[in-house]
């Protein structure tokens, strides 16, 4: 490492539709691609740029993580106007700023909070589809409310786990959960916002806890079950897994403050429901 070197933390939004999720890859653009090629043509500099998480195709982040090293004379305040400008539509960094040499935007970060959002009306959107998934019947709100109720706290979330996951941790906490219902009028329907804050996420774990809470909605799945199915640990007695398209990262959270208010606020016994 030169002594020059720095590490610089990145803030950044994206249109999850614009790219084939964050992770590199051979064929496809992605995020991290995109980033690192941008850097290189502001600075002159490959380096490799590691984000918090490896948000799926189609999904959007509102306040991605990601870090990287350099030695660029450019101020760290002026960063991300730099880099803006070599940046196509659909991602934009909103802050950049020095952290700690051994700082690390994945493995730090104490948890994130997602949301999911789902219109149910008789057309299908069409300004809001890339932010929005969409089924063409209403729910009911009391039953996916009671279903919401018992994902809360901590639990072996396996059932809500795709395969293609190399993860060996399986437990997670949930500490907050929030599901909205947003009337608006008849010919747009009614939509309904997931807000959900924990301390990891498994793979494809909120479009499939989504999908169960909907299948309540409709009346193929009764909630009180919920505890003995998450208990069995059988992802075909869960919901479906819904499209990426309504799910966005919020935000990252981390022991100190990052970016603005960003420090993680809760306690391990501390537990959240509206």
């Amino acid at each position: 490492m030169s002594l020059h070197e720095r590490k610089i933390a990145l803030a950044v939004e994206y249109d999850g539709s614009c790219f084939h999720g964050w992770q590199r890859q051979e064929n496809a653009i992605s995020v991290q691609e995109t980033l690192e090629e941008a850097w290189f043509h502001l600075t002159g500099e490959k380096r490799a740029i590691i984000g918090c998480s490896r948000t799926d195709q189609g999904v959007s982040a509102r306040c991605h993580i990601s870090h990287l090293f350099t030695t660029t004379p450019i101020p760290d305040e002026r960063i991300f106007l730099a880099l803006n400008t070599k940046l196509p539509e659909g991602i934009t960094v909103l802050a950049a700023r020095a952290v700690p040499l051994d700082f690390h935007a994945r493995f730090q970060a104490c948890g994130k909070t997602y949301s999911y959002r789902l219109l149910c009306s008789q057309s299908r959107p069409a300004i809001e589809r890339r932010i929005t998934a969409w089924m063409p019947q209403d729910l009911d709100y009391r039953a996916m409310l009671e279903c919401s109720r018992h994902f809360i706290g901590e639990h072996d979330f396996t059932a809500l786990m795709d395969q293609g996951s190399n993860t060996r941790r399986s437990v997670r906490r949930i500490y907050r959960l929030e599901l909205q219902r947003q009337e608006r009028d008849v010919l747009t329907g009614t939509e309904y916002i997931l807000k959900i804050t924990g301390d990891g996420f498994l793979f494809h774990m909120v479009r499939i806890l989504m999908g169960t809470i909907a299948e309540a909605g409709q009346g193929k799945l009764n909630p009180a079950d919920i505890p003995d199915l998450l208990q069995a640990k059988d992802r075909t007695k869960m919901g479906k897994t819904m499209p990426p398209e309504g799910l966005t990262l919020d935000k990252v959270y981390y022991r100190e403050n990052l970016f603005g208010e960003g420090a993680w606020p809760y306690e391990p016994d501390s537990l959240e429901e509206i």
